[in-house]
């Protein structure tokens, strides 16, 4: 799928999802600082499981219903990002394309492949 593509359906989704907070009435609820803690437990849940595991077994090892969580916290991560862009007026996608350009320049390939030391470290 080109860039167009991507772009109208994350601008699509993004348009359903404001559309489902206005159906319910509510925006009222949708305040930065709360979408923010709402993304941060969401965040927390998909952390939850994989906590305890060693670290090295793939998604594709684990249980089907387990791998269904995955996809369901993932997917309320995302939905809470794009409303708080919405809400806060960001860009999504502008605003990963500035900051993985200024990741590239705290991080030049040559300098840090295969260290994972803060760039301030370097």
């Amino acid at each position: 799928m080109s860039d167009t593509g991507h772009l109208n359906q994350l601008s699509g989704l993004q348009q359903k999802v404001d559309q489902f907070a206005k159906e319910r009435d509510w925006e009222k609820f949708h305040t930065p600082k709360n979408l923010s803690m709402a993304l941060a437990v969401e965040a927390s849940e998909l952390m939850e499981i994989f906590q305890w595991r060693d670290g090295q077994e793939s998604v594709s090892s684990l249980p089907e219903k387990t791998r269904e969580a995955i996809n369901h916290e993932v997917a309320d991560v995302f939905i809470y990002l794009l409303r708080l862009c919405s809400v806060t007026g960001i860009d999504l996608l502008a605003a990963a394309e500035e900051k993985l350009a200024q990741n590239a320049q705290k991080y030049p390939a040559d300098l840090v492949r295969g260290k994972s030391n803060k760039y301030s470290e370097y």
